[in-house]
């Protein structure tokens, strides 16, 4: 699916932001990288810094689908909102539910973790099991943010759409607020489960800014806003002193809840960045076909990636041998796994999701 139309550097391609699908596949990229990477390789990077790029776009992305679809509603002057909740869930559960379904099924077959806690992951609920764990189980450690997420698209709609408009923003102000109130208490939490910061509270304010910023621009605020830019660039100096600090073991008292929050702030300039169009060799990089490409089927990439080093060593088990272990062969894994992910991804895209696509054409909002 190559784009024909001239990409310039408005950032769109037939009415895509082009540039963000190529965010899209460069955050996934890392991501896979961080978790196909040999493990005696040195991590010399934060990858999960593009993984909280993806929840706050998702904010972004869906916040801005519902307060445009509430303005259409509320013109027509009629109860609306038990026929949009319905329509959105039907259209959401085809478009994510079908395909995750799919590599559930997979995972069934690979993962000795689904077997032993199905319905957490049956139920989207993942992050839970794992915040009682304590440990990333092989090959579905990521279910625990799909989880996440689908929470996430479950609430939404309920804030977005019933919450009076005048309203609205104290309710997502507040919303926001769980996530650096949570991680302030993370060590009284830490008493009661392992691991805090996965569970869904702890990301509110990924969502929440996410979405607070689709409410700005909704409201008139410009992406090419100077103000915009000069908070985005303080909230990612923020951030990186403060994780530098964090890293030194020295972090500021009061200030580190905070430090994915100012994260998230310094997302939402670089998702505007790209919406408005990069210039230069950056935005001709993001608008090439195979990251176009990579950046449209990112949600089937993320969800096979983990599965593929399994399934791999299922079908190739003689890789790990003795005979195999050297630099060359740990990159030939990594292009395997890749090889691997990619094949499952389309797959998915060719017998799933695209068939579904005319599905959901039947329920599209009118």
């Amino acid at each position: 699916m190559r784009p024909t139309a001239d990409r310039g550097f408005s950032g769109r391609v037939n009415g895509r932001a082009a540039q963000l699908d190529g965010l899209r596949a460069v955050a996934m990229l890392a991501i896979c990288w961080d978790h196909w990477r040999p493990q005696s390789w040195t991590r010399m990077f934060p990858f999960e810094v593009f993984l909280f790029f993806f929840l706050v776009m998702t904010g972004y992305l869906i916040t801005g689908s519902l307060l445009r679809e509430r303005d259409r509603k509320e013109a027509l002057g009629r109860p609306w909102r038990r026929e949009a909740l319905r329509v959105y869930q039907i259209r959401r559960g085809l478009r994510i539910l079908a395909p995750y379904y799919a590599a559930l099924a997979l995972a069934l077959l690979l993962s000795a973790d689904v077997r032993q806690a199905l319905g957490w992951y049956v139920f989207h609920l993942s992050n839970i099991h794992m915040a009682f764990l304590g440990d990333w189980p092989d090959g579905t450690n990521h279910f625990w943010s799909l989880s996440m997420q689908q929470q996430f698209y479950l609430v939404w709609p309920f804030v977005i759409w019933f919450v009076p408009r005048k309203r609205l923003l104290p309710v997502m102000l507040a919303f926001t607020a769980v996530g650096p109130a949570t991680r302030w208490f993370h060590d009284d939490l830490s008493a009661w489960c392992a691991w805090p910061q996965v569970l869904t509270p702890a990301a509110f304010d990924y969502f929440g800014i996410g979405g607070l910023f689709a409410l700005a621009v909704h409201r008139g605020m410009s992406l090419e806003s100077p103000g915009l830019r000069w908070i985005a660039g303080f909230s990612c100096a923020a951030w990186l002193g403060l994780f530098a600090a964090h890293s030194a073991g020295r972090a500021v008292t009061g200030l580190w809840p905070f430090q994915q929050t100012f994260l998230a702030i310094a997302a939402c300039g670089v998702v505007a960045a790209a919406i408005v169009g990069l210039p230069g060799p950056a935005g001709h990089l993001l608008t090439r076909p195979a990251l176009q490409r990579i950046g449209q089927l990112s949600y089937g990439v993320y969800l096979f990636h983990n599965l593929a080093p399994l399934l791999a060593g299922k079908l190739f088990w003689f890789l790990w041998g003795p005979a195999f272990q050297s630099v060359f062969w740990d990159l030939f894994r990594v292009v395997l796994f890749a090889a691997v992910t990619w094949l499952l991804t389309l797959a998915s895209w060719h017998w799933i999701e695209t068939p579904l696509q005319d599905v959901r054409a039947r329920f599209s909002p009118r």
